[in-house]
């Protein structure tokens, strides 16, 4: 073989990298030897993405096109079928289905999107705290008259307040925090008065930090059930899968829920016909019930447990949500206070 051939036949072959094999069959990341389509080192896809527009387009809308048919496969069973993702999840089968968190937080992101679009915050009215002197002078003459009445009937009436503090529902206003110095608690005092009058400003913050505050609740309630059935033989992570479908059937309910609800009146008002709005009413309430029904089956069918401790875990559930739930609010709103 000439020299010119040699040449020519190493101008050929792919370069080498660090080791000396061929950079085509090796990671682009941590240069270790591909056996497939991903590196069993660090887990890189053996993929070119530097390539022309027209490939990324097709490959994007063939993501897309199989995402779909995952989710529409995915929703139909969240909404239809109690605890049955959850079960699947549990037993490896991940292909066919949204993973739980994924799908918590896509279906999250489009029910608070939904909600407020919908919410008339322009109706939400102010807190008055300030009268007219005519307002007050007609409250003072009307606790007159009440007070004349009782003194007749022998009733001895009680020193009230002046109208005008009366009128004032944040007058004696009071704020004492453990960990608060008093210009602090002096300047929250002055936010709530604030707030007071402008409303729609912490209903705003309030249903924008509702997904942070449901996020961060569903560990706790994860934990809960964890608890409830400490001896079901069964992990944290599968109770906080069971968490995760369950509110995501809740969001997607109360989204579906409030759009029926503003559907109903508008269809009515555009058509005339008030049996529209009876019969989205009638949905609405089967909706209702087959979200506690839901709920129920979700417990009985996921954990697998006789009736009569389903339901009193069940009821057990229901009330230990509404303290989680109202402890969320309460630091939700203190923090809308705080922030709005």
């Amino acid at each position: 073989m000439t020299e010119s051939s040699q040449e020519a036949l190493t101008n050929e072959q792919p370069p080498l990298s660090r080791s000396g094999t061929t950079s085509q069959h090796r990671c682009k990341n941590c240069d270790s030897e591909l056996l497939g389509e991903f590196c069993h080192v660090c887990g890189q896809q053996d993929r070119h993405y530097i390539r022309s527009i027209f490939a990324v387009v097709g490959d994007l809308m063939g993501e897309i096109s199989h995402w779909d048919s995952r989710f529409y496969r995915t929703l139909f069973s969240l909404f239809m079928r109690p605890g049955f993702l959850t079960q699947e999840f549990v037993k490896g089968r991940h292909a066919s289905y949204v993973p739980p968190l994924r799908l918590y937080f896509f279906i999250s992101l489009i029910s608070f999107l939904v909600l407020t679009t919908l919410i008339d915050f322009d109706n939400v009215n102010a807190i008055q705290t300030e009268t007219t002197p005519e307002q007050q002078a007609e409250l003072e003459k009307q606790l007159e008259q009440t007070d004349k009445v009782l003194t007749e009937q022998g009733i001895t009436v009680p020193v009230r307040p002046p109208a005008s503090e009366l009128t004032d529902p944040f007058g004696n206003l009071s704020v004492s925090l453990p960990l608060a110095t008093e210009e602090e608690e002096a300047q929250i005092e002055q936010r709530i008065r604030e707030l007071a009058k402008e409303p729609k400003v912490l209903t705003k913050r309030l249903v924008s930090l509702a997904p942070q505050m449901m996020l961060i609740m569903l560990p706790f309630w994860a934990l809960f059930l964890k608890l409830i059935y400490a001896f079901s033989g069964r992990y944290y992570l599968e109770h906080l899968s069971a968490a995760l479908h369950t509110h995501a059937f809740l969001l997607l309910s109360l989204m579906i829920l409030t759009v029926l609800s503003k559907g109903s009146a508008w269809a009515a008002d555009m058509t005339g016909y008030g049996v529209i709005e009876e019969t989205i009413d009638w949905a609405e309430n089967i909706l209702l019930v087959w979200i506690v029904s839901y709920m129920l089956f979700t417990q009985k069918l996921f954990y697998e447990q006789g009736w009569p401790m389903t339901l009193f875990k069940f009821a057990l559930s229901g009330l230990a949500y509404i303290v989680l739930l109202s402890f969320a609010f309460i630091i939700m709103l203190f923090i809308g206070i705080l922030t709005a």
